[in-house]
């Protein structure tokens, strides 16, 4: 099996300029919250392996940095990568609340980070029907409740249905391509999906950018919101 290393820039090189792209993300978002609540952040793809678990960490890095309570919810059930972001054992989480009822505070992690986590812990069947269900919708209520923030890291849209079932749960979705991989017809196309199924897209974020060969991005990494009449992709 193939590993892949999620950098959390945030906290390992807090004055680099990659940290501060995910500062100025973060600074988008709080703008787009002053006619729309959102609270609860949805990270999704296209495809896989485009950017989605490392902006899901740093975004959450930034959220905790500025002192607010935030908590990363792992709901790519299918291919979970958060525990390996945060080199947990992914032993017990969200399988352990739908499946036998555990109470979800003893689940969540609290990492030395001051972000709180709930892995996705076993592989449960049917994935798609579970975040349908009533005790998901009763896990992310529960949860505004109690934190400023809910990151959930979903699956990639042409992968399965799930991150288009998870946007019907989030305030808002941002979605992510990557520079150099995600293919212009993916990106289109993931992104009509998501529309077609009335998701409330934050907007963007062009990820995978080598800063230190990229300097037409000025330092910080490209981010832009989509209207309702923008058709294709920048």
């Amino acid at each position: 099996m193939e590993f892949f290393q999620y950098k959390n820039v945030v906290l390992e090189s807090p004055n680099s300029i990659e940290a501060e792209a995910y500062r100025k993300l973060e600074l988008n978002i709080s703008l787009a919250s002053l006619d729309r609540k959102m609270q609860v952040i949805q990270c999704t793809s296209a495809t896989p392996e485009d950017g989605k678990t490392t902006t899901s960490i740093n975004l959450a890095a930034v959220l905790a940095e500025k002192g607010k309570k935030v908590i990363i919810l792992d709901f790519d059930l299918r291919r979970p990568k958060i525990h390996r972001a945060f080199h947990k054992v992914n032993d017990a989480g969200f399988y352990d609340y739908v499946t036998n009822h555990v109470d979800y505070h003893d689940l969540i992690i609290h990492d030395e980070t001051k972000i709180d986590l709930l892995l996705s812990g076993k592989r449960i069947s049917y994935p798609h029907l579970v975040l349908e269900s009533s005790l998901t919708t009763q896990l992310i209520e529960s949860l505004r409740t109690e934190y400023d923030f809910i990151v959930i890291d979903s699956p990639p849209v042409l992968s399965v249905t799930d991150s288009v079932i998870i946007s019907k749960h989030v305030d808002g979705v941002i979605y992510i391509i990557a520079y150099n991989r995600t293919k212009k017809d993916d990106a289109k196309e993931g992104l009509k999906i998501l529309r077609q199924n009335n998701a409330y897209i934050i907007g963007g974020v062009l990820a995978n950018i080598d800063f230190r060969k990229s300097k037409g991005y000025h330092g910080y990494q490209y981010q832009y919101a989509y209207s309702d009449d923008h058709s294709d992709t920048k």
